[in-house]
Parts: structure tokens; C-alpha cells; sequence
């Protein structure tokens, strides 16, 4: 349920939280989507680099056996265990440009523990584990923008080749390899959408967000446009690059 796994490490087990807990994404600080991370061959140590940082290295699997530090996303309290403070310190010196108002949040169960929505709510993620769009919709939209966007600046789990632009606006069921999804909702999109992925700033103009609230606005979910779906795991297995994707309507 928690996101796609690879031996220790989940889609969306780490956030950035103020001294508070409160969690602090990239719709605050865009410079965040330029930390990058890497792995060793066990998935046991995650080191992390950013631009005018030092690499730092965590060694992920001690994390499970770490004090607990409960961390809050939007309003509710979620068990975590807190990363240290060395590593703290590498977020607060790069973000704030301090050495210290930050801390990394570790999310170590095996599944949620959130009671916000429902069962696919997930770990850390503001909605779903899984998010899934195809490519004909990122260039219909980009069809519509001066300035082009990659698939990137959206954050999904899954981009499929193939079907026509926002076909997956009605696909109820999604099966990728032998891994099977129900359709949750539509995702809704915020300014993190604005935020370039290569650079780290946010587009002054507001776009694509913008441009997105022009065509793709559901009147009965407010003003944030959709783009892309949530999904909600129903039958678990493997999922690998290039692997054929059937839909059910």
C-alpha cells in the first residue's frame, strides 16, 4: 500500500519537517527538488547530494531501530523516526542557509497508518502511493504552453506510452505487469506543479498551473485542475520499464 518498494526503501518514506514536525515540501522551497539521491546495491544507504553541499550518506536500515519523532502532514500526527542530527543540519545549512531549523523524517512501518482519507492514503504523500498519466497529455498540454514542461515537473509513479491525450481520466482499472490497480480519484494539482524540476525555482508566470485551470477543472472539486490519476494497489507484484499496460473503463 505504501508506494513502489525497492528492499528497504519506498516511494515517499522521507520528509523535511520544521522543528515543530511540521512537514515542509518544495511549495515552500522550491531549491528542495534539486537534492538528489542515491543508493548501494543493497538499498541500505542512501546518500545525498545537492548543489554546494557535501554528499551526506544514511544508513538507512539503523533508521528502523531510531528514536521516534512524530512528524505531521497536513494537520495529521504520523509515526517517524527522526534521521539525526548531522543530517538535519545538512537540510537546515542548504535550505535555510542555518545549521539548524530542520530535521529528516524516516517513515518506518510497512503500512499506513493514516486515517485521513482511506486505505491508499499512504505513508508520507499528500494523497495515493501511486499516480499514473501518459505521455500524450504532458504534449497536449505543452501544446497549449510557450514554455515546455517534462513529465518530471509532475511527480508521477507511472508515465504510459500510447493512449490519447487524458484517456487515463477514465480508466477505472490498471494493470502494469502482474500488478493490479483500482482507479482512487483525480489528482489535483497545486503550485508544486509551477516549480521547474532542473533548475528549482517556481515559473513567475504561474505556469502550467495556469494554463492547467483554463481546460481542466472538475466543477465539483474547486478551482485545482486535474492531471494524472491516483491509484490504490489491489493485487501487489512487479513492475519493470517498458512492461505492457492494460486498462479497464
Amino acid at each position: 500500500m505504501l508506494g513502489p518498494q525497492r528492499q528497504m526503501l519506498r516511494d515517499r518514506i522521507f520528509m523535511v519537517t520544521n522543528e515543530d514536525g511540521k512537514f515542509v515540501t518544495a511549495r515552500q522551497k522550491p531549491k528542495m527538488v534539486l537534492i538528489r539521491p542515491q543508493f548501494d546495491a543493497s538499498f541500505e544507504r542512501m546518500t545525498l547530494s545537492a548543489p554546494g553541499m557535501d554528499d551526506i550518506t544514511i544508513d538507512v536500515k539503523t533508521l528502523l531501530d531510531g528514536p521516534q519523532a512524530n512528524g505531521v502532514v497536513w494537520g495529521e500526527t504520523v509515526p517517524t523516526v527522526d534521521c539525526g542530527d548531522d543530517v538535519a543540519r545538512w537540510f537546515s545549512t542548504y535550505i535555510l542557509g542555518t545549521d539548524k531549523g530542520y530535521r529528516l523524517k524516516f517513515y518506518p512501518l510497512n503500512e499506513t497508518s493514516r486515517k485521513k482519507s482511506n486505505e491508499d492514503t499512504g505513508s508520507l504523500q499528500d494523497e495515493t502511493s501511486y499516480m499514473l498519466f501518459n505521455t500524450a497529455t504532458v504534449e497536449d498540454l505543452n501544446s497549449r504552453l510557450d514554455q515546455k514542461v517534462t513529465a518530471l515537473q509532475f511527480r508521477p509513479n507511472f508515465v504510459v506510452k500510447g493512449p490519447p491525450a487524458y484517456a487515463e481520466d477514465n480508466w477505472r482499472w490498471v494493470k502494469i505487469g502482474n500488478t493490479v490497480f483500482r482507479y482512487v480519484k483525480p489528482c489535483l494539482r497545486c503550485v508544486f506543479t509551477n516549480i521547474d524540476p532542473a533548475k528549482g525555482v517556481s515559473n513567475q508566470e504561474g505556469q502550467p498551473l495556469k494554463t492547467l485551470k483554463g481546460y481542466r477543472k472538475i466543477p465539483a472539486l474547486g478551482e485545482s485542475p486535474a492531471f494524472g490519476i491516483h491509484l490504490g494497489l489491489r493485487k501487489a507484484g512487479e513492475v519493470s520499464l517498458g512492461d505492457p499496460v492494460y486498462y479497464g473503463c
